[in-house]
């Protein structure tokens, strides 16, 4: 039973280390999972960050077990990469980010990695003294020049993006049709207006997104047992009293629209600064709802989205 605890948190701490390399490696390619369809620039880089991640992890914590005189929590080591894939399927499936997971391409890293965790128990972990890498001979040098040089080699391939982009299309189509039945009838009586709905909609899918169901059950046992302000429901309200998603969609609806107004007015009056056009009044908009330019770009992204394929006929609501 120690050896699973300590197996199964193990698996579940590298979800999350796995995660934070992903976060700060944007700069250098990293691609997360997104309701975006965005290019996969390195490919190679993603490939060997899932793939590699789980075995230089075994690595360095067998060590520490060896070195904490542990030994026997290293047998069967490779079950953590195990319970890492199971934790983050799990994860997903919860979060009700299924839609958007390429299953072969999930299949196949699944198979790669218990492969190569097994080998690597077998070959070098199980023994204490084969952890510390042979540097002795040369064969060792040359095979690392050749990985490598065929690193650099993949990383600049260009990988086709039209799977990636169905599954981002069906997840949206998912996502709206199930919002607009859930809450078309509360958003539609809030605003006539086509473009704020569409608003409303993207920061919805996004904040459904960012929160899941899961998460946001999370937050309402945290709310009671704190008595604390918190962003609570579906449109992550930030709220003092209890509210449920119905009610947060509709406080939500309500900031949006009386925000998208005022800046409309400066918009109309010229105010400050003049508005070069349709598009800086968007992103002005798009950042209403949340801070942080991440946020801001994704929900006109998303917005604009929404509007192309949902309200494709809208015409002079700015005028």
């Amino acid at each position: 039973m120690e050896k699973i605890i300590v197996h199964g948190g193990l698996g579940i701490f590298l979800f999350f280390i796995l995660n934070w390399i992903g976060k700060h490696s944007y700069s250098i390619g990293y691609i997360s999972m997104s309701v975006f369809a965005r290019k996969e620039d390195a490919p190679a880089f993603n490939f060997m960050l899932r793939i590699l991640t789980p075995i230089v992890y075994l690595i360095i914590t067998s060590a520490i077990l060896y070195g904490l005189h542990l030994d026997y929590l290293v047998n069967d080591f490779y079950l953590v990469s195990v319970y890492y894939l199971s934790f983050r399927l799990l994860f997903n499936l919860i979060t009700g980010r299924g839609l958007l997971l390429n299953w072969k391409q999930q299949f196949l890293y699944w198979v790669l990695i218990i492969a190569l965790s097994f080998f690597t128990y077998s070959k070098i972990l199980i023994q204490k003294d084969n952890i510390l890498p042979d540097f002795e001979t040369l064969a060792n040098e040359l095979w690392m020049i050749i990985i490598v040089f065929l690193y650099q080699i993949f990383n600049k391939i260009d990988i086709p993006s039209n799977g990636t982009i169905k599954r981002k299309e069906r997840y949206l189509n998912k996502m709206f049709n199930y919002f607009s039945s859930e809450y078309g009838e509360i958003i539609n009586l809030k605003t006539d207006k086509d473009s704020y709905k569409g608003l409303i909609y993207a920061v919805l899918i996004l904040e459904n997104f960012n929160r899941p169901k899961a998460a946001r059950i999370i937050e309402y046992i945290k709310f009671y047992l704190t008595k604390k302000p918190l962003t609570l429901g579906v449109m992550q309200y930030y709220t003092s009293i209890y509210i449920s998603d119905k009610r947060s969609v509709e406080l939500g609806a309500e900031k949006i629209i009386k925000e998208c107004d005022k800046i409309l007015a400066k918009y109309k009056e010229g105010y400050e600064e003049p508005y070069s056009g349709d598009y800086r009044l968007k992103y002005d908009m798009a950042g209403i709802y949340n801070s942080g330019w991440q946020y801001q770009h994704d929900t006109l992204e998303l917005w604009i989205e929404i509007m192309e394929k949902y309200y494709p006929n809208i015409k002079g609501e700015y005028d």
